[in-house]
Formats: C-alpha cells, sequence, structure tokens
C-alpha cells in the first residue's frame, strides 16, 4: 500500500507537465537535426580567460552544435570568461579553420557527429565521447561485490549491514510513481543540473515504470528517495532516480547512498548479474561519474552515442597541463579506454604517485591511466596493478 503524501494540486501538476513535455519535444527535435545541420554548418565561439585555480590566461575555442560550452565553462575557468568572437563555420572547411586559429590559441574543443569521427582519426588531438557508460557486477556474492567499494562507500554498507537507518519498498502503484516523478525526481535534476538540466517527459518516464518498478527509500515511515528501474535479459536498469523535494538534507543523511546499496541488493536477492547505472559526463572528477566509481562501477563505451568530441591542443605548453590536471577525462585511443590526466611534476611520476593516481582516478574498464606533461609531447602510460584492477 502507497504510503501517505502532500500532493501538488491535479491541474498544476498537469500544466507542469505539459511545458516539461513541450521542452523535451523541442529538444528531441533538436537533436534529430542535429547530424544533418552539421553536416553543413555548425557554431563557434571563442573565449579567454584566467584557468581555474591558475594565474594564465586560457584561450579556446569551441566549435559545436549542442550546448557543450554551458557545462565546460564552470569547470574551465575561475570567473566568467570573455567572449571574444562568436560566427558560424562551414563544416567543410573546419579543418582549415582549426589549422588557421591554431596560431593564436591554447586549444580547440570541438563536437562532431559520430560519423565525422574517422575524418579526424591521426589529427592531433585527444578524443572522448560525450557520455560514457558504466555497469555493477552483481554475479558475485555481497561481499564481492563490496569489496569493489571505495573506502566511503564500503564504511556505509557496513553501518547499514549492522544497524540501517534506511529501508525500501518496491511498487508498481501508478501513485507512487506520479509522487516520485514530481516530488523526487524533478526537483532533484533541477537543483542538481540547474540550466544544464535534461529532464525526460512524464508519459516516457510513466512508459518504463509500466515495464519496470519503482525502488523507494524509507526513512521511519517517509519515503525519502527512490529509483526508477527495468529489468532485461538478467540486467537491472537504473534509470531515473530522485530525492524528496531534491533536498540536499536528504542526501546528507545518505538517502541516495542507501539507494544505490538497496538497489545491489535487490539484484543480488534475485540472481540479477549486472546493474547498469546508464550514463554519465566523461570527465573523471565529474559528480555523477565519481559516485559510479566509488560503487565501484566499471566504464564502458556508449555505443548508442551520436556524437563525440575533440581536444585540439597546437602545443603541449603549462597551461594544456594544467588544463588536463583540473579537467581529466575518459579518452578513446587505438579503440581502447583511457584516463587522461595533467602532470604537471618536474619528474616522471614514481611509483608512489602512480599509485595515488590510480587511486584517485582509476576506474575497471580503463586500459590505464595517460599522462600529459608541460612541452612535450611524449605521454607517459601506466597500467595499475591489481590493487587497483
Amino acid at each position: 500500500m502507497a504510503l501517505p503524501f502532500s500532493k501538488p494540486p491535479k491541474a498544476n501538476s498537469k500544466r507542469q507537465r505539459q511545458v516539461k513535455n513541450k521542452t523535451s519535444v523541442i529538444n528531441k527535435l533538436k537533436l534529430k537535426a542535429y547530424p544533418l545541420v552539421s553536416r553543413y554548418w555548425i557554431h563557434a565561439t571563442l573565449v579567454e580567460g584566467r584557468l581555474k585555480n591558475t594565474n594564465e590566461i586560457f584561450c579556446c575555442l569551441f566549435v559545436e552544435n549542442n550546448n557543450l560550452i554551458l557545462y565546460m565553462l564552470p569547470r574551465m575557468y575561475g570567473e566568467t570568461p570573455v567572449i571574444l568572437k562568436k560566427w558560424r563555420i562551414w563544416t567543410p572547411a573546419l579543418k582549415t579553420v582549426l589549422n588557421t586559429c591554431s596560431k593564436s590559441i591554447d586549444m580547440s574543443v570541438v563536437v562532431l557527429p559520430s560519423e565525422y569521427r574517422v575524418e579526424f582519426e591521426g589529427s592531433p588531438a585527444f578524443k572522448s565521447q560525450m557520455l560514457i557508460r558504466s555497469f555493477i557486477d552483481t554475479s558475485d556474492s555481497w561481499e564481492g561485490v563490496r569489496k569493489r567499494f571505495r573506502t566511503g562507500k564500503r564504511e556505509f554498507s557496513n553501518r547499514m549491514d549492522r544497524n540501517p537507518n534506511f529501508s525500501y519498498r518496491v511498487s508498481n502503484d501508478l501513485k507512487d510513481f506520479d509522487f516520485f516523478y514530481n516530488e523526487m525526481h524533478v526537483p532533484h535534476i533541477q537543483k542538481r543540473f540547474g540550466d544544464l538540466s535534461e529532464l525526460d517527459p512524464y508519459d516516457e518516464m510513466k512508459d518504463s515504470f509500466l515495464k519496470g518498478l519503482l525502488l523507494l527509500i524509507e526513512e521511519g515511515n517517509k519515503t525519502v528517495a527512490g529509483g526508477l528501474c527495468v529489468i532485461q535479459n538478467d540486467t537491472l536498469f537504473m534509470r531515473r532516480g530522485g530525492v524528496l523535494h531534491g533536498d540536499e538534507e536528504y542526501l546528507k543523511r545518505g538517502a541516495s547512498s542507501a539507494q544505490y546499496y538497496f538497489t545491489l541488493k535487490y539484484a543480488l536477492a534475485h540472481g540479477i548479474s549486472k546493474v547498469d547505472l546508464l550514463r554519465s559526463r566523461p570527465f573523471l572528477n565529474d559528480g555523477v561519474y565519481r559516485t559510479k566509481r566509488e560503487w565501484g562501477a566499471t566504464v564502458y563505451p556508449n555505443d548508442e552515442s551520436g556524437s563525440w568530441f575533440f581536444f585540439f591542443i597546437p602545443q603541449y605548453s603549462q597551461k594544456v597541463a594544467n588544463f588536463f590536471e583540473i579537467n581529466p577525462l575518459i579518452i578513446h585511443k587505438e579503440n581502447r579506454m583511457y584516463g587522461l590526466v595533467g602532470w604537471n611534476g618536474e619528474d616522471p611520476p614514481s611509483k608512489k604517485d602512480e599509485k595515488q593516481l590510480s587511486d584517485k582516478y582509476y576506474s575497471p574498464g580503463l586500459n590505464g591511466l595517460i599522462l600529459i606533461q608541460p612541452h612535450s609531447e611524449n605521454l607517459i602510460r601506466f597500467l595499475p596493478n591489481e590493487t587497483y584492477r
């Protein structure tokens, strides 16, 4: 039986859903038009500002049609950078434009549909998918799953095993879904991602719910968090999550961690061999990616990715090394995935340095870490030992 909850007025909920659904339709139309438009024209924005955590002025050219710049600028700059120029580029002339601009900038960040990836293979660039995927192997025992957790999550699971302050229930009640969507998922996404929020329309999430289930987290007699799950071919997909009213206090008390904990417990109890955590940004210090990593997730390529982004580097300067130290990310090189990190040490990394970098950045699924140094195109590669694999 569903627990009682305060529900917004019906008319208001409907109006909210209509606005959200309209926005989603517009975004989907843009997404479908993106490959066609990018075949001919692509937007360019030249920006300059102080690189975060440094006193260095960093000039970067963004070439893209999908607003990656809105995500990247706060990651790159300590304060709002100056927009030097905005214009449109005829896509067939893109390589010429990049070569011309390379004489006066520190880096170009270019986002292109997947069909263009081959044209830039072998270019002086690192490439990555816009979104990568990850999963947690639940084919082992609970102890086998738990040993892959990072320290904080292992301590949380220990506390929950001994003296749980949360519980869970599974629901197929449509009233619970309405509550989850309107009071948990939507406010949680909006508060966490702000202007970068991308909300699935109510009707699409309802279809997923009718094929799956809600795993709801309870604190005492109050439902405080939840996740929408779908089970297919021995895999549980954690499709969407949320916290009541997007309230940071519930997160601090561990409601989101409880969602991961009980989802893994549920998978093990029902003989499900894998929990798929779906997509996240490829940056190794991105909050969503980092949370999944802390729960022992393995990364893998996103075969559904419709676009790639490239980092074109005219010169391997101190500033470029600083950029990747601030923005370490997963790259694809030689059909394998690596973690790319900036290294500013005067000497090559020692075994102790490698150990620290591995502990901070390495995830199963990566073929190792690559370090980029100032004033050198020679990349340092190393594969963590079994302790970190």
